[in-house]
């Protein structure tokens, strides 16, 4: 997933949940548990769903979209959901855009994607690069790359990428880092801390930064299970079980990706703070794009579940986003004039599944600025910047 609102089941073995085409009953049941494991209470019946196929963001206007032409993009996990979605409309309007992927493969068949699946014409220009943000080492060769033959001042730098583990996970089976770090929590925020701290002499001077969060990062969202914080950050760094958490806490992959949201934040508003310290005309800003039941977002579920957490969440509880509307939420959050020489501001998808897109105040925790100034010293100390 990329930085889409997260509402997902807790404690459950989601290969149970497989849907059966051929058994309503069954398919019925199974939709109905889907439901309830989603926290939220279905409306009635008889209330009108608005049309969500297809739904884009109204205020994205096609002039704003046109100020894209000639500028440089560089994207984070721009090879499917949000992040592709944005840089298809980027390139269409005459942008160059770096579609960074984990792997090369996959940023090469995000570009022949752009460039023959968009439906109308490619205007600008999409470059391929390799970028895995759970790897210090590949975030680091990847600066080095660009100061050495790319050479571009980066207009827009959107660090999008995110990554959602299945919920339920034992600690000794927490996916780690090839830093030997949680992985959640290594690729949605340190990933992109030392990404940031490396090419911020490659931005152009009023540079605009655009980091997708989520409004999961706040409790008072009301997503199910274990909620984010990040208490004195003594699991931040650590190898081993007492590195799994942020707060030195048992184990929860759900809270894992929660807490790296609200380290998305925080690290938005902290840098916000001292690009302006620096008179610097840099601006950082974050988003959530709002819940959007991709496949990509489910590439850690099983797929019958995948099938009906999203016919749920679109045709049941009304909740769910488009890609391309998450798409666009980038993109405005990138070029609107309305956001020029703005910084430390969140904008979110709420209330769910209405396509529209305002901005909110962050969690407390996240305004704690003591806080967001010990997690960038922590986070600088253990990328080595």
């Amino acid at each position: 997933p990329r930085g889409h609102r997260h509402v997902r089941a807790q404690g459950v073995s989601l290969q149970a949940n497989r849907v059966d085409e051929g058994c309503p009953n069954r398919r019925q049941a199974t939709l109905s548990s889907a439901v309830a494991l989603l926290g939220i209470a279905a409306p009635p019946a008889a209330a009108k769903a608005p049309d969500a196929g297809g739904a884009r963001l109204a205020s994205l206007t096609p002039a704003t979209l046109a100020t894209a032409k000639g500028k440089v993009f560089v994207i984070t996990g721009a090879t499917s959901g949000v992040g592709l979605e944005a840089a298809r409309s980027l390139v269409c309007n005459g942008a160059e855009v770096y579609v960074c992927g984990r792997t090369m493969g996959k940023a090469k068949e995000a570009v022949l994607d752009i460039q023959e699946g968009s439906g109308q014409p490619v205007l600008g220009k999409a470059i391929p690069l390799e970028l895995n943000l759970a790897s210090f080492a590949s975030v680091r060769q990847f600066a080095d790359q660009w100061k050495a033959t790319v050479k571009r001042p980066i207009d827009v730098l959107a660090l999008n990428a995110g990554l959602a583990l299945k919920t339920g996970l034992k600690p000794e089976e927490a996916p780690l880092s090839q830093d030997g770090l949680e992985l959640t929590v290594a690729t949605n925020h340190l990933g992109h801390f030392l990404l940031y701290n490396l090419i911020e002499d490659q931005l152009s001077p009023s540079a605009r930064v655009v980091v997708t969060a989520s409004s999961v990062h706040d409790p008072a969202t009301g997503d199910p299970g274990s909620q984010a914080t990040l208490g004195n950050l003594s699991g931040l760094g650590k190898k081993g079980p007492s590195g799994l958490m942020v707060d030195g806490g048992a184990y929860d992959s759900g809270k894992s990706y929660k807490d790296s949201k609200l380290c998305n934040v925080l690290f938005t508003l902290e840098l916000a703070r001292r690009l302006q310290r620096r008179g610097s005309a840099v601006t950082v800003t974050c988003l959530s794009p709002g819940l959007i039941p991709s496949k990509t977002f489910f590439r850690n579920q099983s797929s019958g579940f995948a099938d009906v957490f999203a016919f749920a969440a679109k045709n049941v509880l009304r909740i769910a986003e488009t890609t391309e509307f998450g798409g666009d939420t980038l993109c405005y959050m990138a070029l609107d004039p309305s956001l020029q020489g703005k910084s430390g501001l969140f904008y979110s998808a709420i209330p769910p599944g209405q396509h529209v897109f305002v901005e909110k105040q962050p969690s407390p925790e996240a305004l704690n600025e003591a806080e967001a100034q010990a997690l960038w010293q922590r986070s600088a100390q253990i990328v080595g910047v």
